[in-house]
C-alpha cells in the first residue's frame, strides 16, 4: 500500500522548492475555482434558457468563449516579450467579478452581455496561461502536475455539480452566481503567489513583436503543426456547433430538472477527473501526441449519441465522454504545443486560440440559425459528428506520415 506521506515527500523532492511552492498554490487556486467552474461552465446556459433566452441568445452564449479568442494572436505577441503573469491575473479578476450582474439582473440579455465581456477578457489570458505554466513547472513533470492539480478540482466538482443543481432548483440562480463570483475572485488572488522562474524556455536572441503574417509563417514552416491545426479545427468546429443543441435537448426537449442536470455534470466531472490522471501519465511517460487522437474521437462520439438517441441515458453517457475529450484538449493539447514550438508557446497557442475563436463563433450561431430553418436537430448533430470524424482522419494521416518517415 502506498504511504501518502511518503508519496508527497517523494514528489516534493522531485520538484524542488520553487515548483513545490507553485504546485501547492496552483492546487489551492484550482480547488477554490471549482464552484465557479461548475456554475459558470455547466449551468450558465441552462440558467439563461430558464430565464427565457431565445435560440439566437443561446447561440451567442455558446459562441462567447470563442469570440474573445479571435484576438488572442494580438495579445500573444505582447505576452511573449514580457512576464505572462499579469495577463493571467488581471483579466480573470475583472471577468469573474462580472458574473454578479445576472445575479441581480436576471434578464437573458444580461446573461449574454456578462458572458461576452467575460470571454473577451479570457481572450487576453488564454495565450498567457500556457506561457506561465512553462515558468512555474519543470518540463519533465509538467504534464503530471497539471493533471494532478485538475484532479483535486475534479474531485470537488463531482459532488458540487449535484449540490449546485439542487440549490438552483430550490432557490434560483442568484445565490449560485454570487457564490461563483466570490470563489472565482478568491482563487485568482491565490494565484498571485506563484513564483516564475528567472528565465523561461529558450527563446530567439532577439524577440520582436510577431505580426499575424509571422505567426502564420510558423504554420507554413511546421508541417506537423499545420496537420494538428486542421484536425483540431474540424473536430473542434463539430464540438462547438453541437454545444447549444445539447443544452436545448436537455432543457427544452427532455425538460430535465437542475438536479437531473447535476447528475449529468457529475458524470462529466467524474470522467474528467479520471482522464486528467490518465492523460497526465501518458504525457510524461509516452507522449502528448498519442493522447490527442482520443480527444478527437471523444468529440466525434458525443454528437452521434445525441443525434441517434437524444434521451437522458445519452445525456449521461455523452457527458462522461465529453469530460474525457475536454481533459485531453485541456492539458494534452497544451503539452503537445509546448513540444512543437519551444520558446514560442504563447504565439502558437494564440494561433490555436484564434482558430478556436473562428470556429467557436461560427459554429454555435450556425447551428441555432439552421435550427430556426426547421432542419431536424438529429440531422444537425449527425452532420457535426461526421465533421469531427474528418478531423480524426486528418490526425491519423499525420501519424501515418510520421511512421512512414521513420521507416
Amino acid at each position: 500500500m502506498i504511504n501518502p506521506r511518503s508519496f508527497i515527500q517523494q514528489l516534493k523532492a522531485q520538484m524542488g522548492p520553487q515548483a513545490w511552492h507553485n504546485f501547492r498554490i496552483d492546487a489551492l487556486a484550482a480547488a477554490t475555482f471549482s464552484v465557479f467552474n461548475v456554475v459558470f461552465n455547466q449551468f450558465y446556459i441552462p440558467m439563461a434558457l430558464r430565464a427565457g433566452a431565445t435560440d439566437l441568445q443561446v447561440g451567442l452564449l455558446a459562441a462567447a468563449p470563442a469570440i474573445g479568442l479571435l484576438f488572442s494572436p494580438i495579445w500573444a505577441s505582447w505576452i511573449e516579450r514580457t512576464s505572462p503573469k499579469p495577463f493571467v491575473i488581471v483579466p480573470n479578476l475583472i471577468g469573474r467579478a462580472l458574473i454578479v450582474l445576472p445575479a441581480f439582473y436576471g434578464a437573458p440579455i444580461v446573461f449574454v452581455a456578462a458572458a461576452l465581456l467575460f470571454h473577451l477578457l479570457m481572450g487576453i489570458q488564454a495565450p498567457a496561461y500556457p506561457a506561465l505554466i512553462t515558468r512555474i513547472y519543470p518540463a519533465n513533470l509538467r504534464g503530471r502536475l497539471m493533471g494532478n492539480v485538475r484532479v483535486a478540482m475534479g474531485a470537488l466538482m463531482i459532488p458540487l455539480a449535484y449540490l449546485i443543481g439542487r440549490w438552483l432548483d430550490y432557490a434560483g440562480a442568484a445565490g449560485p452566481l454570487l457564490a461563483a463570483s466570490a470563489t472565482g475572485i478568491l482563487s485568482i488572488l491565490f494565484l498571485i503567489g506563484v513564483r516564475e522562474s528567472e528565465a523561461g524556455p529558450a527563446r530567439p536572441v532577439a524577440v520582436k513583436r510577431a505580426s499575424l503574417k509571422d505567426q502564420l509563417g510558423l504554420v507554413k514552416q511546421n508541417r506537423e503543426l499545420s496537420f494538428f491545426l486542421a484536425a483540431s479545427t474540424l473536430s473542434g468546429f463539430a464540438n462547438l456547433f453541437s454545444q447549444p443543441l445539447y443544452n436545448m435537448i436537455q432543457v427544452e426537449y427532455l425538460q430535465l430538472s437542475n438536479a437531473q442536470l447535476g447528475y449529468a455534470r457529475a458524470a462529466y466531472f467524474g470522467c474528467l477527473l479520471l482522464a486528467y490522471l490518465a492523460v497526465g501519465w501518458v504525457i510524461d511517460r509516452i507522449s502528448a501526441k498519442k493522447s490527442i487522437v482520443y480527444g478527437l474521437l471523444a468529440y466525434s462520439l458525443v454528437p452521434l449519441l445525441y443525434g441517434l438517441f437524444g434521451n437522458y441515458a445519452s445525456v449521461l453517457v455523452g457527458s462522461g465522454i465529453q469530460g474525457v475529450g475536454d481533459a485531453i484538449w485541456d492539458i494534452g493539447i497544451m503539452a503537445y504545443l509546448f513540444r512543437l514550438a519551444p520558446g514560442r508557446e504563447a504565439v502558437v497557442f494564440g494561433l490555436h486560440m484564434m482558430l478556436f475563436g473562428v470556429r467557436g463563433t461560427i459554429g454555435p450561431l450556425l447551428s441555432t440559425a439552421l435550427l430556426a430553418q426547421d432542419i431536424p436537430m438529429a440531422g444537425l448533430l449527425i452532420g457535426a459528428s461526421l465533421f469531427s470524424w474528418a478531423g480524426v482522419a486528418v490526425f491519423l494521416l499525420l501519424a501515418a506520415r510520421d511512421r512512414a518517415a521513420a521507416a
